[in-house]
């Protein structure tokens, strides 16, 4: 019983799922239109990839300032505010006729959205504890499923059929949408006494332990592992996430509707990825760092598997979902319930934002250096890459568990 939630629980949360979903439209939706953008304006994958790391870099500085600002502000006017303006980027990207002009759009786009995950992240610390915040942490993940199967199914088909602009002008719309129900339906913070999940937790929502300097925080706890470790599952998802619809392209012959049918197949094995890392967490003692290694791992053997699966569409789309869905399904436990661990000290929010920062900054590599590679070497050199990265970021995800045993005993 414990782990059911309660009415304004289930209010709270489906206004953060909306929220997320939206905002991954309005984030994706280039992943399924960027082959024929790249056509569209003649651009090498190289000058394609800029777009995803201008984005990254942009919205990887924007989760720092963020991550520090969060406990000021309102997280309900916050997220409405993001919401709005990634869409008038999207919308301003979509009616655009100059390259670099939609370089900086999607950068002010990566801007805006970094105004997103910060405050939802503080409103599910505070509305949700015990037993339901992992519930609450591992459902609220499933908004990279969902908004993946959104973007990749509306952009590309609109990108296929009616032309790649179109990609970009609905989104706009969809985004605009959830800002209203984020409004509507958001509240910053339970009454007083009310049932957030523990005894007596709700009189205590607004109690924090003493801040931790953040130096000691990163060097004693673990962090500058974990960080480490977001770089990297950071490379690995949205190298795949960004260059998987242009990889099975060029398998089927173009983007026609056979490669856009079996793109799909890798956000919707994401779902899988996310049950699966679940399971993985309670296997290991709800320990998100020893899981997320171990899930690393998983993906690093993913990875190397791509050299045999990439002569076929078909099995090269399963290939890359499975990868890709060992890699998101960690994503709850890099950038919530780790930094949730470091509520005690007083940093949940710093700590959100810096994990969120690192995954785009691995992200921000993805892009250009991933469409570097394929130019100069081919798509087997880029999944050797993976193999290798995947396998780095379990090593440091061990290698933070000394940490997080210090953080939990408060040395």
């Amino acid at each position: 019983m414990k782990a059911r939630f309660t009415r304004n629980q289930r209010r709270i949360w489906m206004a953060c799922f909306i929220s997320y979903t939206a905002a991954y439209v309005a984030r994706l939706n280039l992943s399924a239109a960027l082959g024929s953008v790249i056509e569209s304006f003649h651009l090498t994958d190289a000058q394609g990839g800029l777009f995803q790391t201008v984005f990254a870099l942009v919205y990887a500085v924007g989760q720092l300032v963020n991550g520090s600002i969060v406990d000021r502000i309102s997280a309900r006017r916050y997220i409405t505010a993001g919401l709005i303006l990634s869409g008038v980027c999207n919308l301003l990207f979509g009616l655009s006729r100059s390259y670099w002009a939609m370089v900086a759009f999607w950068a002010l786009n990566g801007a805006v959205q970094s105004m997103l995950w910060t405050p939802i992240v503080k409103v599910m610390a505070v509305w949700f504890k015990g037993p339901r915040r992992a519930r609450a942490s591992f459902g609220i993940s499933m908004t990279l499923v969902l908004g993946n199967v959104s973007a990749w199914a509306l952009s590309g088909f609109m990108a296929a059929r009616v032309g790649w602009r179109l990609s970009f002008v609905i989104p706009a719309a969809v985004v605009a949408a959830a800002a209203a129900a984020a409004w509507i339906m958001l509240r910053d913070k339970p009454a007083p006494g009310e049932d957030v999940g523990e005894e007596r937790a709700a009189q205590h929502t607004d109690d924090v332990g003493q801040a931790m300097p953040v130096g000691g925080m990163i060097m004693k706890t673990g962090l500058v592992m974990i960080l480490l470790c977001c770089a990297c599952n950071g490379f690995v998802r949205d190298g795949i996430i960004t260059w998987g619809p242009t990889i099975l392209a060029s398998l089927g012959g173009g983007q026609g509707t056979g490669s856009i049918l079996s793109s799909l197949l890798i956000p919707l094995l994401n779902f899988i990825g996310v049950l699966m890392a679940r399971r993985v967490y309670g296997l290991f003692g709800s320990s998100a760092r020893r899981s997320v290694a171990y899930l690393m791992g998983a993906s690093a053997a993913l990875a190397l598997a791509l050299h045999l699966a990439s002569g076929m569409l078909v099995s090269c789309a399963l290939v890359l979902g499975l990868c890709c869905s060992a890699t998101y399904g960690i994503n709850p436990m890099l950038t919530q319930l780790i930094p949730m661990e470091y509520e005690r000290v007083g940093r949940v929010g710093l700590v959100a934002g810096m994990s969120d920062c690192f995954i785009y900054l691995g992200s921000a590599l993805a892009g250009v250096v991933t469409g570097a590679i394929s130019d100069a070497a081919g798509w087997p050199v880029v999944f050797s890459l993976w193999c290798a990265v995947a396998l780095m970021s379990m090593v440091f995800a061990f290698l933070s568990l000394r940490g997080g045993r210090r953080l939990e005993r408060g040395d």
